[in-house]
């Protein structure tokens, strides 16, 4: 627990400068970065606690798969980080140390910088150990050493397919895993996404200082759920818990931006391009990029010079978040987006055979389905897998996906209501419209547009999710989200027409269910995490798996695979599933040079 606390505490400082400076210097060139038509000369100020963090965190991790384009990611690439961070100390000290006092003064006179202390030190331990992910011992944890001692290899998924599934999350705990001490290879980064939910969820008591419920308080107990059921297994490095976390993160931030009726465009980029970043971590938040329509639409509404720049600085912005992830993807694989064999674009030596693709491809379809043979299912229509599929789902998961079905007919509903209030109003009538700033009904109906775009994404997502690889642990947070945004709005609506006695009522009544549920789950939670207590832990964390091997040998280099099954862990290294002798060659006279497939010769 002592090891991720300090490597938590470098992971805030190293991406809280980086994302500080950044926005900084992006803020210095915006003079439309307000919050209200008076106050222009004023720069949009950022969520201090997380905001400049998960700024950081995404500048970093371009960083780190930059770096990992040319060499290991490990000692050399933090020289070269902690000199960014003390540029931007230097550059902006006087920013800096205003903001620290403000924090401390937050910290020592409020209650609630005990909140985020004490959520702090509960995921740190909840990182320190726990239940090892099946994946993180089959590939995440050769994904990432492949990274630390060699960066990106050619060919790496002719090795083994899965190091083909390449996620940004990997070269992120790459560059702090702090191999290069060599103690152990940690892996605390996707606790420390965890965690900056988790201190997103204690914004939760608003609600009583608020004296009302809003659509992210609905988001918050979702999140909140997620974590209680993720507490013990974020030990390991799994995309599926940086992605869920993300998304979560990201659509609770968009729907407070929509509860305080944020007129700035600033806040919506930055989330857009989070969007587009949480992509980059699994391709299965690809639908979350709609909700970069609502920035899109703000900034070619009544377009003026400036705005057009920052829309294209912002597509740039976009792209330079994307570019590393695929030129990774077609060095490791020799395919744009792997197992995706639509895109065909390259006809590198050390291409992963595009029958190989194709038929991992299915395997995660019919996986994700719940079945596990290939040739009779992967290609089965809808109304034969569903009834299987929802059938085999625990009774709460079965009661999220009626609640989904049963949001999406309310959404449809409340759609074609907008839809003619939108025709009567005129709101996008080009007649009507002149250019000038809207009237306060037309703005009220934008507002209600930037629900139907959360909305319609979170549908999307889950839609997408769905008839993909609808395994419920890939899919989760969409499944959650779904229910909880739609159904969110539905009673924040009943409550508008309350008076207010009766809405105080309704929120009191809300906070103390939500009290005691979450004392219940945090109960229950120790009483669990009791029973696998190690002291051990209390100082390093809980290592990867280990497994006896078996070893073969090509060009002089010995390689590793399973005695039994198919986990090897981080050590030994290199190592596959299988025997691979005379079916994988090297593509020089050494390791780093890279791998192609000889099987089909």
């Amino acid at each position: 627990m002592l090891s991720v606390i300090l490597i938590w505490l470098y992971v805030i400082v190293t991406t809280y400068l980086i994302g500080y400076g950044f926005i900084s210097v992006v803020l210095a060139f915006s003079t439309h970065g307000n919050r209200s038509e008076k106050g222009r000369g004023k720069a949009y100020r950022v969520h201090f606690h997380d905001g400049y963090i998960m700024i950081g965190i995404v500048l970093v991790t371009v960083y780190a798969q930059v770096w990992s384009l040319f060499g290991g990611v490990s000692l050399n690439s933090h020289i070269f980080l902690i000199l960014l961070s003390c540029i931007s100390v230097v550059v902006f000290r006087e920013k800096l140390i205003e903001d620290l006092r403000i924090l401390l003064r937050i910290i020592c006179s409020h209650k609630s910088g005990i909140a985020y202390f004490v959520t702090f030190m509960f995921m740190a331990y909840g990182t320190a150990s726990g239940i090892m992910h099946y994946d993180s011992d089959l590939y995440h944890a050769q994904a990432i050493r492949w990274i630390e001692e060699y960066g990106v290899i050619k060919g790496l998924g002719n090795l083994h397919v899965r190091l083909a599934y390449n996620s940004a999350s990997f070269p992120l705990s790459a560059l702090y895993s702090m191999s290069f001490l060599e103690k152990q290879s940690y892996h605390v980064m996707s606790g420390f996404f965890a965690m900056i939910l988790a201190w997103e969820c204690v914004e939760i008591k608003s609600i009583v200082r608020r004296g009302y419920i809003i659509v992210s308080d609905f988001a918050r107990l979702a999140a909140i759920y997620y974590l209680f059921g993720v507490f013990d297994e974020v030990v390991a490095p799994a995309s599926d818990y940086f992605l869920s976390t993300l998304v979560f993160y990201i659509v609770i931030r968009w729907l407070d931006l929509y509860a305080r009726h944020e007129r700035s465009y600033v806040p919506y980029i930055f989330l857009s391009i989070l969007s587009v970043f949480a992509t980059t971590v699994k391709l299965s938040a690809a639908p979350l990029m709609l909700l970069s329509t609502i920035p899109i639409y703000r900034l070619m509404h009544n377009r003026t010079k400036h705005k057009i720049k920052v829309f294209f600085a912002s597509v740039i912005g976009a792209i330079s978040v994307a570019f590393p992830f695929f030129v990774r993807n077609v060095v490791i694989s020799g395919w744009l987006l792997y197992p995706v064999t639509a895109l065909d674009f390259f006809n590198v030596e050390w291409k992963i055979p595009k029958g190989v693709a194709q038929y991992d491809a299915l395997e995660i379809k019919t996986f994700g389905r719940g079945f596990t043979d290939v040739a009779t299912y992967a290609n089965m229509p809808f109304s034969g897998w569903f009834p299987k599929w929802y059938s085999d789902l625990s009774s709460f998961n079965k009661l999220l996906i009626i609640l989904d079905l049963a949001a999406i007919l309310v959404y449809i509903a409340f759609s074609i209501n907008y839809i003619i209030m939108v025709v009567k109003s005129g709101t996008f009538d080009t007649k009507k419209n002149t250019g000038k700033v809207f009237d306060i009904n037309q703005r009220s109906m934008l507002r209600k547009g930037d629900f139907f775009a959360i909305g319609g994404t979170m549908i999307a997502c889950f839609v997408f999710w769905l008839v993909s690889a609808p395994l419920i642990r890939y899919g989760i947070v969409y499944v959650l989200l779904t229910a909880a945004v739609i159904c969110g709005r539905c009673v924040t609506m009943i409550q508008s027409g309350l008076n207010n006695q009766k809405k105080e009522l309704v929120c009191k009544v809300f906070v103390a269910l939500m009290i005691l549920w979450t004392a219940y789950k945090a109960v229950h939670l120790v009483a669990e995490a009791e029973k696998r207590f190690n002291e051990a832990y209390m100082v390093n964390q809980q290592d990867y798996g280990k497994y006896e091997v078996k070893s073969y040998s090509i060009n002089g280099v010995t390689f590793y695979y399973p005695t039994e099954g198919d986990r090897v862990g981080y050590d030994p290294f290199p190592a596959s599933t299988e025997d691979l002798t005379g079916k994988l060659e090297f593509m020089g006279t050494k390791l780093e040079d890279g791998f192609k497939n000889s099987s089909e010769k």
